[in-house]
């Protein structure tokens, strides 16, 4: 058995989105999954399963998915449910269709972190990096509503902002620093290629780890129609291990068979994931450096940093 040593998992509960990011695939013809929302019937059997499976290994749950969570008119009540189920629990959306009601109920249910991909405090970029259909989600409204989290959140909560620096916010680094850098978690970086999708970062360069870590440290991948995939970043699940609906985590992790999993986990043990027919065979997790941190304010080491998942910064590889 190898199921990933970790303590998160994610759950994919949508693949929906209201916007068209310039660096992500969804707006695009490479995402060709069903844009759909997972039932509260659904999520709620597979917290269920996790904890028979699992006890207490697992000890939180991202809510996250290839798309915008908010999306989702259940997604307040699937927090609820994990919550009460003893789960810390992660937050990740774009802002859009955050109020003060929801973000009132979010801090009573409790949740760990609320993680807002913010890009830019300049509107002309907002529009021109995020492309929302008509004019109905605007910057001034994503503002007004992420500081009244900060002034809001419980001690315990973490408000964290992200930002991908393309083209059309370059110019924005330091307004996101001087605004924000003081008043919350700040993470700015250049955009990684959906493992080699996009050309964001060096395609040519070599590979100079030997492992991304999530074989090993995870977290467990739960997309939205109950398949379990290696890591995020496969936006398309090329690379399925099996489903949580119709198998356990023992079969789907076991190393000990020929499959998918032990295939992938071999290729990372023994360094070859660059000779394999594996999405991992030129992915830039296996490039990673520190250079592609241009600020934040969560790890001082920079190259510490890429090491980490950014939800709760547990390691995620060592070398």
């Amino acid at each position: 058995m190898s199921i990933p040593n970790t303590n998160e998992a994610r759950i994919e509960t949508s693949t929906a989105c209201n916007a068209a990011c310039v660096f992500c695939p969804h707006p695009t013809d490479d995402f060709t999954r069903k844009k759909e929302v997972m039932s509260i019937e659904d999520y709620k059997f597979y917290v269920d399963k996790l904890k028979d499976e699992m006890g207490d290994r697992i000890e939180e749950i991202t809510v996250s998915g290839f798309g915008e969570a908010f999306l989702d008119k259940t997604l307040l009540n699937k927090m609820r449910y994990a919550k009460d189920k003893g789960y810390g629990i992660h937050v990740l959306t774009n802002g859009s269709l955050l109020n003060e009601s929801k973000i009132d109920e979010m801090f009573d249910i409790g949740i760990m972190d609320l993680r807002v991909s913010l890009h830019t405090v300049n509107p002309d970029s907002y529009g021109k990096i995020l492309n929302f259909k008509g004019n109905k989600h605007t910057l001034e409204d994503v503002l007004k509503n992420l500081d009244y989290a900060i002034e809001k959140k419980p001690e315990e909560t973490e408000i964290m902002i992200t930002a991908d620096i393309v083209e059309e916010n370059k110019n924005d680094i330091d307004k996101l620093i001087e605004d924000y850098g003081d008043k919350c978690s700040l993470e700015i970086w250049y955009p990684h290629n959906w493992v080699d999708n996009y050309e964001y970062r060096d395609h040519d360069s070599p590979l100079i780890h030997k492992t991304c870590g999530r074989p090993k440290t995870g977290p467990i991948q739960i997309q939205v129609d109950g398949d379990i995939i290696m890591c995020c970043f496969d936006f398309n699940d090329e690379m399925i291990l099996g489903n949580f609906k119709y198998q356990t985590l023992e079969e789907i992790f076991s190393s000990e068979v020929d499959n998918l999993f032990s295939k992938i986990y071999n290729h990372h043990e023994d360094g070859t994931c660059g000779e394999s027919n594996l999405l991992c065979s030129n992915c830039d997790q296996l490039k990673l450096s520190g250079e592609v941190v241009i600020y934040n304010n969560r790890v001082e080491d920079k190259d510490d940093r890429v090491k980490k998942v950014t939800t709760n910064l547990k390691n995620i590889k060592s070398n």
